[in-house]
């Protein structure tokens, strides 16, 4: 067998990438904007309230401030700033209490018509009903439904 020679070794590596570069800032651009610039560009601040000068005429039917005067005056009169804390009844708890002793009387019924007849499965399930139906009420009204 002749001496084989080895092929050159092969090098794995990164190569070194150049990356163009877009926008490149030149030393005569201007700076970026700030925001003290928008700020002035915006304008004055703008006022709330009637300009002085440029008031209304006396008697004026569509000056504006006028008439939201005489309605905060007339909302004032009827008790608009007057705060009542009501409580709010629970219509979770009466809708709970509806379901569970319409579903508990459905099978205690069962559960009644069982101990009448000598058949002891409507008893066991009666009962089980009674139980299993109570406790998914439960669970659904006071875990996942939400106050309302």
């Amino acid at each position: 067998m002749p001496d084989e020679i080895d092929p050159p070794r092969k090098n794995y590596g990164f190569k070194e990438r150049e990356f163009q570069r877009d926008n490149q800032p030149s030393s005569e651009a201007l700076p970026p904007v700030t925001t003290q610039d928008l700020a002035k560009l915006a304008g004055p601040a703008a006022r709330s309230g009637p300009v002085p000068g440029n008031a209304a005429k006396p008697g004026d039917p569509n000056d504006v401030f006028a008439v939201l005067q005489r309605n905060r005056v007339a909302e004032k009169n009827f008790g608009g700033d007057d705060i009542e804390i009501k409580k709010v009844s629970s219509r979770r708890k009466r809708d709970y209490w509806f379901a569970f002793l319409s579903a508990e009387l459905v099978f205690g019924g069962v559960v009644v018509a069982g101990a009448l007849l000598p058949n002891p499965f409507f008893l066991v399930f009666g009962l089980t009903g009674m139980v299993i139906l109570g406790l998914a009420i439960t669970w659904i009204m006071w875990q996942l439904v939400d106050r309302y």
